[in-house]
């Protein structure tokens, strides 16, 4: 389930509160992102804050925006944090398909045609060969944007760490084909699985205000929760080790990752190499 998803589910929610709930002719951008801290939950929205048609309506209106969400197979829980704001935590399942989705429909990027067009555009920079240079970027429409080289040197790491893994994965012998979205509950397979969702509807927001930070930042998480999930979540076994579905699963998950932080490192006009 991605914040795109989630927009769609609180606008039928809005649509079906009681009257002199909403705000007349609310129409504001539903903001979905993740929260500040983890144990909050996957994605975090201040639409009760925004859309209630009198301050001392907020919380009934988050109340009912919890209570419909609540409904959706893809939603574990859904909380009032604070007068205005839901906090939404996904099943495991359903923070795992967006990832799936994009990895199972190809190796690279023309996966993303079968994907509901949610990467679509995250995918459409061409590549920057070797006449382009890291201070060219190919986000905004073509309009110059100053991106720090640590920062794409970062990135660059851990697209090549993630290179790294599966090919030895692929070494060892393991499929994807036994990948199933519910095994992965770790909090570091959340936290990837939370940010590879999360970079499409940042790039729309970088496109939008004509700035790249909201990208960046965005391809700067995924790229730290890769290296954290490497470290601590096996996805080869150990040679005394069987291969076992959450390894099937992780495989899968790591591939939409590289096909993420590859799109991303050619918005910003750069190379992704899969060695460093």
């Amino acid at each position: 389930m991605t914040p795109e998803d989630l927009q769609t589910a609180l606008a039928r929610a809005l649509a079906t509160s009681e009257a002199g709930l909403v705000a007349p002719g609310f129409a504001a951008h539903i903001d979905v992102s993740p929260p500040t801290r983890s144990e909050l939950g996957d994605w975090s929205t201040p639409v009760a804050l925004r859309a209630a048609a009198a301050p001392e309506r907020r919380t009934e209106l988050a109340a009912h925006l919890c209570t419909e969400l609540r409904t959706l197979p893809e939603v574990a829980d859904a909380d009032i944090a604070g007068p205005g704001f839901v906090n939404v935590t996904l099943t495991p399942a359903a923070r795992a398909l967006v990832a799936f989705d994009l990895a199972a429909a190809a190796p690279g990027a023309g996966g993303a045609e079968q994907d509901g067009n949610r990467f679509r555009a995250l995918l459409a920079a061409p590549d920057p060969g070797t006449a382009h240079s890291s201070a060219e970027p190919h986000l905004l429409d073509g309009r110059n944007a100053h991106v720090d080289p640590a920062a794409l040197y970062a990135l660059q790491r851990g697209h090549a760490a993630a290179c790294r893994e599966q090919r030895r994965a692929h070494r060892a012998g393991i499929s994807t084909d036994a990948a199933a979205a519910s095994t992965l509950e770790h909090p570091d397979e959340t936290r990837m699985l939370i940010a590879v969702a999360a970079v499409p509807s940042s790039l729309e927001r970088s496109s939008r205000l004509g700035e790249v930070d909201p990208f960046l930042t965005a391809l700067l998480e995924l790229g730290e929760a890769v290296e954290e999930f490497l470290d601590r979540c096996a996805v080869t076994p150990t040679v005394d080790e069987d291969i076992t579905v959450i390894h099937s699963s992780r495989l899968l998950a790591l591939r939409a990752v590289i096909i993420v932080l590859a799109a991303g490192l050619r918005q910003l006009g750069a190379s992704a190499p899969e060695r460093i």
